[in-house]
């Protein structure tokens, strides 16, 4: 797989056209902001009413999704011209195990169980289970043949001049906002914890990004402190 920072066409008919920085950090952000949407309508349908899921502080964001959009074009970029049966196990393999690694993280990092599959049959941990991963396989799927391709053509709406700058531009954007939502995040689970803050950092959080804040943003998330096996 082949990685630069500028497009180069495909001449040869069939080739893959190369990754690019600009076309995954694209990828990125609309997969962050159509996963929102579709979550928030979708959760509505089943809950009843609205709940904020967004999954960064600044921003209309759910970076599950543009992370998962950006690692299955990875992991499919190679078998973009295999057989639907191919993509589709590849998909279904990958989706699972991105889903529970995912899981875990939350969990062991900062106590969240953003879901869980354990009253699902052959289900991982509760972290993932056999049907999602046939689910991955269908969207899998449908990324390679319907979204990638209608993807790639509104990628180039674009000027070319403009891309590598906006796409530097967007990951500097993005990762200070997963640092922000993060340095949240753990501040808030240490209060969580019944602990007062004491470092400036900490204070800093307590009074921006205090609990009424936090949890009008990440209302759908459940955090059992105890969980956090990751900071001892």
């Amino acid at each position: 797989m082949q990685l630069s920072t500028t497009a180069i066409p495909a001449h040869e008919k069939g080739a893959r056209e190369p990754l690019t920085l600009y076309y995954l950090v694209f990828v990125f952000t609309v997969c962050s902001i159509l996963g929102l949407i579709l979550e928030t309508i979708v959760s509505y349908f089943v809950d009843g009413r609205w709940e904020s899921r967004v999954g960064f502080i600044w921003g209309p964001f759910s970076p599950i999704y543009g992370v998962g959009g950006v690692l299955i074009t990875l992991a499919l970029h190679r078998f973009e011209n295999a057989s639907p049966l191919v993509i589709y196990a590849v998909s279904a393999a990958f989706g699972a195990a991105f889903e529970y690694f995912a899981a875990w993280f939350w969990e062991s990092a900062f106590g969240i169980v953003a879901w869980s599959y354990i009253d699902q049959p052959f289900n991982i941990g509760g972290k993932t289970c056999l049907g999602i991963a046939l689910v991955w396989g269908l969207a899998g799927l449908a990324w390679v043949k319907l979204a990638a391709p209608v993807l790639k053509e509104a990628s180039k709406a674009v000027p070319r001049a403009w891309r590598e700058p906006l796409a530097w531009t967007l990951l500097i954007f993005f990762l200070a906002d997963a640092a922000t939502t993060m340095l949240a995040l753990d501040c808030w689970m240490y209060r969580l914890n019944g602990l007062e803050p004491e470092s400036a950092l900490q204070q800093f959080f307590a009074q921006h990004y205090g609990d009424g804040a936090m949890q009008a943003k990440f209302e759908t998330m459940s955090i059992y402190p105890q969980l956090a096996t990751l900071r001892g």
